[in-house]
């Protein structure tokens, strides 16, 4: 394999580990993976997040690739406009749980929370296509490289919010009390809602 085409996917792969460092990802995320105290499960919810959001970007990825579409700003603004009501969603659903005890100390439903996850996910992947459909059109010189670019991305989102995830949820572990983990809900869900409508403002 060539040394520019290496370049390539190893530039895919380091801008996917380093997207899901971005602070709505992370904002996101927390909500859902401090619900466990158990990090590897609160990984696996991390997973979820970036299968989701793989799926979006392979899909508007290979339109990109085999249509030369593009995608309008005025349409990439709309999906960052649905990704902060989404935000806002889950840290009003984060601070009524926290309301209840019962709630703020019961393990979560996984299946429930990674499928919520999934849907997080995907909802990011569109609002971060266009960026990244962009960056890796002008990289790529045919389909398969492309291709595999988008899928070393999304391993790389993938792995990366996969240790986000299980660092997210040490907090809620290490949280003896009912009273200090609800506190940490509040606050998460605070920051979540707060996010959310500074992205609605500013988008």
């Amino acid at each position: 394999m060539e040394a520019g085409l290496w370049s390539i996917l190893g530039t895919g792969l380091l801008i996917g580990l380093r997207h899901s460092l971005d602070a709505d990802h992370v904002v996101a995320v927390s909500t859902i993976a401090t619900r466990t105290k158990n990090p590897l499960k609160a990984g696996i919810t991390g997973v979820f997040w970036g299968l989701g959001h793989t799926f979006t970007i392979l899909l508007i990825g290979a339109i990109v690739l085999l249509f030369g579409l593009g995608i309008p700003a005025q349409l990439d603004q709309y999906f960052e406009w649905i990704v902060a009501v989404i935000l806002i969603y889950l840290g009003i659903r984060t601070v009524l749980d926290a309301k209840s005890e019962t709630a703020a100390t019961k393990e979560i439903s996984l299946q429930q929370y990674n499928f919520r996850s999934f849907v997080v996910g995907l909802v990011h992947g569109l609002a971060g296509s266009a960026a990244l459909t962009i960056l890796m059109v002008s990289q790529v010189t045919h389909i398969g490289q492309g291709v595999l670019f988008l899928l070393l991305f999304g391993i790389g989102s993938i792995f990366g919010m996969f240790i986000i995830a299980m660092i997210l949820s040490f907090p809620f572990r290490v949280a003896k009390t009912a009273k200090l983990q609800q506190m940490i809900l509040y606050g998460i869900g605070a920051l979540s809602i707060g996010f959310g409508v500074a992205l609605l403002i500013l988008t």
